[in-house]
This record gives C-alpha cells, structure tokens and sequence, in this order.
C-alpha cells in the first residue's frame, strides 16, 4: 500500500525551511559537546525532531501550480513559521526556557528567524554555549532568508524559485542577477557568507573569542541584534568592536544586489538616489543627535554613543552599548522615525524601507502640485527612472497598511496592560525588526516587561515585518483555499 502525496507547495516549501534549519541544530549540538555546557543531547534531539518533521512534510507532497502567486504567499509565510516553532524546541529540551513557557521559546525563535534581536532571556551568560550558538544562527538564517537559501541549493523543491524569492526578500522586488534564479540565489548567499566571515575575522582581530566574533557576526550581516552578552555591545567597551559593527552594519543595511553589482562594476554602481537617502539620513541623524546630546555626554562619549546608536537603529539591528531611554524625548521619537524608516530594499534590514520612502515622498509631493494644476501629466521620477503608476500605489498602499498595523497593535498591547510608550514603541520596534523599544522594553531590559498575552500580538508584527506585510496578509486566503483542497485529496474516513 502506498501513500498518496497531497498537492501542496506550502508543505512542501515547509519542510524544506525544516531541512535547514535542523543542519542549524545540528552545528549547534556539534558547538554543545565541545563546550560541555551539557546541552549538546537537547540540540541532538531538536535536529532530530526537526529532519523528520521536514523530511516528512518535503516528502509527503508534491507542488501545487506554480503560476500561483497567492500559493507563493502562504509558502513563504508557513515555511517561516515552521521554522519558529521548530526553533524554539531546543529552548525547551534544554531547559532554559520551561515547558510552562513554551510561548517564551516560540517568542525567542521567532525574534531571531524574523532578525528582530527582541528576547525575554535576563542572563544570557548563563545560557549554554551550544544553545547560544543556535540563537545567533537563527538570524543568520533569517536574514538572507531559508526561500532564497532553498532556491540555491535544493533544485528539487521544483516550485517556482523567482516567485519564492520574490515574496520572500525584503522590499518591493526582487534583483534577478542572473538569467538564472539558482544562481542569482546563490550569489548572493555567497555574498552573505563571505561577508560573515570578513566580520568574524574583523572582530577576532579586536580581541572577541572566536565565539563572541562568529555570534556577533552572524547578527551583525542579518542586522539581527542578538548578542552572546547580556549588556550586548556595550559588554566589550571596546572602540575597535563598536568600529567593525558599524561599518558591518552600514554595509548589510544597503542592498545585497547593488554590492554584488558593485563587485563587478565598480563604486559606480553606488550611484542610485536610494542609496544617497540612505547614506543621507545615516549622516544627517548622527550629526541631529549629537546636537540634540550636547548637553547630557561629552563631546568624544557623544560623538561615539550618537554614531553607534543612529546606525544600530536605522539598519534595524539593536545591538547595545547604552540605553538611550535616558536621553532627552526628542532624540528618542528620532529613533521612533528611523525604526519606521528601516535600510535599503535588498538589504537585511526592516522598516518600510528607503525607497518606499521616496515614492511617498514623491506621489505627495506631485498631488500637491497637480492641486494647482489637474491637468498637468507628472510621472513620478527616482532619479531617471519612471515609477509606474501601481508601483507607487502599492507603495502608498503598504506605508498605510503598516501604519494601520501599527496603530492595532499598539492599542492591543496597551490594553492588555502596557504603558503607552512601551505598547506603541513595542509595536513599532516589532513591525520594524528592530529590537528595543523604549519605556520598559529599552536597550537594557527585556521583553518580559509586556503582559505575556500581549507577547504573541508582537510575534505577529514581527513575522508581518519581516515578510512584508501584503504576503503576510494574503496568506490566510491563499492558505484557506490550500487547507480545503488537501481535505478534498485525503480519504473520507479521515475527513
């Protein structure tokens, strides 16, 4: 007797994001029995638990259409989900996190895939190195994205790849580098790699372990945040660390592509109106805060703290060296702002992301001008390109849907009993992929300061950043639809 396989590309895609993440356990289980913390048998059982979990699911069904975009969607967006949960198994084996609070370990798993470095662990040190290592592999995974990583080295996934990478990488499309998909893939996964370890080797050369520098380095090029320290950057109090997680954080808050074109073409490849904002309100919100900061810092703690800080929030990473929820009120709705903004399209970053910035930017800016003149024809230009008409509808479109989100999910969570500060900062920390927030959630506290009904409307926002919100939303229709069809496939008497 055979088993029929169900015709379902969301399973499929699944268990493929489970297949990788297991291979992440498994590294982990090997970092846990050299170190002997003791938790290299948990990480064992999670990989295990895992890869048959994915084998099954990857095995078990076979694609759907591949002309579906909807099916992209719900693909993508049940590939990452699988994969939180299965990221929060060694939490549980390993007994840092209490089968009690299953909730927390899902909420640390999907902080680390969705690369938004919020955790509710207190004393990180205490954490077994094997288990840490997985952690920080969580949003290495996350930040080039398991789709991207599928499409690169399983061909056998047989589903539409461009389409996957599409709904899965950050921004309003995706750069086809290549004629081929699998290549362009895995190039820029090349690119990724390469830059983890010229980080790594960077931060080893400050004096970092060869842990701390592969850990931090991980989140630094998927602008993650988690730390392997408790006070995170600040724990180093080192010029050198915070210098080479500056430029590391500069560097993946621009667009993967535009590196990897400039790698072929030169510094001329820079020359896009995207990545002049960019550089623009790095500058501009450094030179801002530091006016702001004259009178609390000196000027050298000033100019270090102001830059560190600026760039850890607007490339969405949220790595610490101090809490800036004792500055003045205004630098802090400066970084409100910029956690909204987030970095480049094609970057690892979170936000809205610059370039939707500029055609909002530009729509509002030719509907002022054509209210004095209705009949002028004004397209909307970034540099010498023509933005076509739905491009920049979207665009308006999901700039209020995010702050529509926003909105919801402040109320939500001030209602479940949080401050307003903390509940509506949170929420935006949360959509943005950007790690603290301020009030009671700031650099140096952890998320344990929001009611713990409050906790899964954040994991919602994060997974709504983190895969853009339109997929995310779309995903219950295109995922409704699937469910209906697998129950029409299985045989009545399990119906």
């Amino acid at each position: 007797m055979t088993l029929r396989r169900i015709k379902s590309t969301p399973v499929r895609v699944a268990g493929v994001a489970l297949l990788i993440v297991s291979t992440g356990m498994a590294t982990s289980a090997v970092v846990g029995f050299i170190d002997g913390g003791g938790d290299g048998v948990a990480l064992l059982w999670s990989t295990v638990i895992t890869a048959v979990a994915g084998a099954a699911f990857l095995f078990g069904a076979q694609s759907g259409e591949r002309s579906d975009p909807a099916l992209s969607f719900a693909a993508v967006t049940w590939a990452w989900i699988a994969a939180s949960v299965a990221g929060a198994l060694p939490f549980l084996l390993t007994g840092v996190i209490p089968w009690r609070h299953a909730d927390n370990a899902l909420f640390e798993s999907v902080s680390g895939f969705t690369c938004t470095g919020s955790t509710i662990l207190g004393d990180i040190e205490a954490v077994p190195h094997g288990l840490l290592f997985f952690r920080q592999m969580t949003q290495w995974f996350g930040g080039m994205g398991l789709i991207v990583l599928a499409v690169a080295v399983l061909p056998a996934l047989k589903v539409g790849g461009l389409e996957l990478i599409d709904k899965e990488a950050p921004g309003p499309s995706t750069d086809r580098l290549t004629p081929r998909i699998r290549e362009t893939a895995a190039r820029l996964w090349q690119l990724y790699f390469g830059v983890t370890v010229a980080v790594s080797v960077a931060l080893l050369l400050t004096g970092m372990s060869l842990f701390d520098a592969v850990g931090h380095a991980f989140a630094v090029v998927a602008t993650g945040g988690f730390s392997t320290r408790a006070a995170s950057a600040g724990a180093f109090d080192s010029i050198a660390v915070e210098l080479v997680l500056i430029v590391g954080m500069i560097f993946c808050g621009a667009s993967f592509s535009l590196h990897w074109q400039a790698s072929r073409r030169g510094l001329k490849a820079y020359r896009v109106s995207e990545f002049n904002w960019y550089l623009w309100i790095l500058g501009g919100g450094f030179l801002l805060v530091v006016w702001l900061n004259s009178s609390q810092l000196a000027f050298a703690d000033n100019l270090r703290e102001s830059a560190f800080n600026v760039v850890t929030i607007v490339t969405s990473t949220g790595f610490g060296t101090s809490d800036f929820t004792g500055w003045s009120v205004s630098i802090q709705l400066i970084f409100v702002l910029m956690m909204l903004i987030g970095g480049m399209t094609g970057s690892t970053t979170g936000g809205m992301k610059i370039l939707r910035l500029q055609v909002v930017w530009r729509y509002a800016y030719r509907e002022v001008i054509r209210s004095r003149h209705p009949r002028a024809v004004l397209p909307i230009r970034l540099g010498s390109t023509v933005v076509p008409e739905q491009v920049a509808a979207r665009a308006v479109g999901f700039v209020l849907v995010y702050i529509g989100l926003i909105v919801i999910g402040g109320v939500v969570v001030s209602a479940l009993g949080s401050d307003p500060v903390s509940a509506f900062s949170g929420a935006v920390s949360a959509i943005g992929n950007d790690g603290p927030a301020l009030g009671k959630a700031g650099p140096h506290s952890n998320f344990l300061s929001y009611p713990r009904a409050a906790r899964p409307v954040l994991m919602g926002l994060m997974l709504a950043g983190r895969l853009e919100v339109f997929p995310t939303l779309l995903m219950f229709a295109a995922s409704a639809r699937q469910l209906s069809r697998i129950r029409g496939q299985l045989p009545s008497r399990v119906r």
